[in-house]
């Protein structure tokens, strides 16, 4: 039998800095490293996983509990190099939460950086599990004399290439499972489409714990090109960052371009560099998409959609002349399954549905992740078997998003099944607001609202408690050692009771109302 391929996302890399050593990879601040010099330095850190933690099993995890620093990228390459799963872990998290991820994940092994070693002690979560200390990267540190690992260990399709964690209905993280196949099928995919090379400079926006970041990284990366990060100080307004580094391929979250155009950045012809405008993590409004093109006027615009369980992104509408839209949502469509995956809708008793009825949008194909770590009661009720008339029985991802088909065959994104929002692409589960709430204020009480929605994208939280002896100013004080700063309310207001629906639940519809009379009352 001929031996299983080598998916180890680190090997293109290697390959790269054999082949073009002196090409830049990471641009971080003032920084360049080249291809050579960020490979020596993996394979520096694979090497200590390898003498310090044993990261050679398939099963091995190494926390990333790092942000926008050397630590962070090349600690995940390390992590690949030496055939782990890596688990990046935002160091903004409150302590509550990243001890939570720790006790799930169960890493071999934890690199930091001086943020993610402070929200580690602060946390308590530091035990006998080897932790690579912030400064390692560095002259005279734990790395001088270990032997590097010469090049990235072998890795097989089915196993674990990262864990991502999102947001759960219980209050508790839930870990996503991503194939080294899954996240290989979508990279060929990006590679095929886009015709990348080494001469391409990609924007790396996203936090490395949100699964937007595999795109950046893994596509630069596989394709030769050089990854620029931006500063965590122009992340709402980087368009001279676009500019001074010549940017050609950008991806982001579609809420940036609102704010660009408050601050007056897209000027028309304002980036002539770019090629490739990537945008996916929540809905795309079709005005949103006009002022882009226009500061962008080589570029193709591009609307993604896929839930991190998707593997990043599974189907793609480009923006056309004249543009195709969401009837009477005004945002560009969600458009057609990428080569190899599959949409459908189907109904609450999982049957498909034919176009043009709505209901719960179901994923199939090869980058469907391969569940959620240590729980396989939730991974088997949202990874269901279903029969499809046409496609026989396969394995299937329930998104809770609601959606069509239409009779062309492009698909239409209609809102959540479920209470769940995006707020500057961070996808919350209003749920896990409410368990905190209630936990928080020591009340059964509690309810959290996405307030204002624009296009589908949640502006921010409004929280409702009833019965709670605490103001507030306490409420508040209390949530920020508990939920990440996008997953904030806004405001919240205490009532009476709150109001409930007919089987006895709280009735968020209601609720709403009130927000909608106050801001009219207010208006008028």
């Amino acid at each position: 039998m001929p031996e299983p391929r080598n998916l180890n996302l680190a090997l293109p890399f290697f390959r790269h800095s054999i082949e073009c050593p002196e090409n830049p990879a990471l641009v971080l601040d003032d920084k360049v490293l080249s291809y050579f010099e960020l490979a020596s330095l993996a394979a520096r850190i694979a090497g200590w996983l390898r003498a310090s933690a044993h990261a050679d099993s398939g099963k091995t995890r190494v926390a990333i509990v790092a942000s926008r620093s050397l630590e962070a990228y090349a600690g995940i390459l390390g992590a690949c190099w030496a055939g782990a799963a890596y688990v990046p872990i935002n160091p903004k998290l409150p302590a509550h939460t990243l001890r939570q991820i720790l006790q799930v994940a169960q890493p071999r092994a934890i690199i930091v950086d001086a943020a993610g070693w402070t929200r580690l002690e602060e946390s308590g979560a530091i035990g006998e599990v080897p932790v690579l200390p912030p400064g390692s990267l560095q002259a005279a540190s734990v790395l001088d004399g270990i032997s590097a690992l010469e090049q990235p260990v072998p890795v097989p399709g089915d196993q674990a290439a990262y864990v991502i964690f999102t947001s759960g209905t219980t209050g508790a993280p839930k870990g996503v499972i991503i194939r080294a196949d899954s996240v290989r099928h979508f990279l060929d995919y990006g590679r095929s489409v886009y015709e990348l090379d080494c001469r391409d400079r990609f924007s790396s926006f996203s936090e490395v714990s949100f699964d937007f970041s595999v795109l950046d990284l893994w596509l630069a990366w596989d394709s030769g090109a050089s990854l620029h990060v931006v500063p965590e100080a122009q992340l709402l307004g980087p368009a001279k960052f676009i500019r001074e580094h010549q940017l050609t391929f950008w991806a982001s979250v579609p809420s940036v371009i609102g704010f660009m155009d408050r601050l007056k950045q897209l000027k028309e012809g304002s980036f002539p560099s770019l090629h490739i405008s990537y945008f996916c993590g929540e809905a795309l409004p079709l005005a949103a998409a006009l002022a882009w093109q226009r500061a962008a006027p080589n570029s193709v615009v591009d609307n993604h959609y896929g839930p991190t369980e998707s593997t990043v992104a599974c189907s793609v509408e480009r923006l056309s002349d004249p543009p195709r839209t969401t009837p009477g949502r005004d945002i560009i469509p969600i458009g057609r399954a990428y080569p190899g995956m599959r949409l459908a809708i189907v109904d609450e008793a999982g049957r498909f549905l034919p176009p043009g009825e709505t209901g719960e949008l179901a994923l199939s194909g090869p980058q469907i992740a391969a569940g959620y770590l240590g729980a396989p009661e939730l991974t088997q009720a949202r990874f269901p078997q279903l029969e499809h008339p046409e496609f026989g029985s396969s394995r299937w991802y329930l998104t809770g998003d609601l959606a069509l088909e239409d009779s062309g065959g492009c698909f239409h994104h209609l809102g959540r099944v479920d209470y769940q929002v995006k707020i500057l692409g961070h996808r919350i589960e209003l749920e896990e607001v409410d368990a905190h709430l209630r936990e928080v204020c020591g009340c059964g009480s509690a309810a959290a609202v996405a307030w204002p929605v624009h296009h589908g994208t949640a502006d921010g939280i409004v929280a409702f408690v009833a019965g709670s002896s605490l103001g507030p100013g306490e409420i508040m004080s209390r949530l920020k050692a508990r939920l990440a700063p996008y997953a904030m309310p806004r405001e919240i207001i205490s009532l009476p009771s709150l109001p409930l629906t007919q089987n006895g639940k709280t009735d968020r519809k209601a609720l709403l109302s009130m927000l909608e009379e106050r801001e009219h009352a207010i208006e008028s």
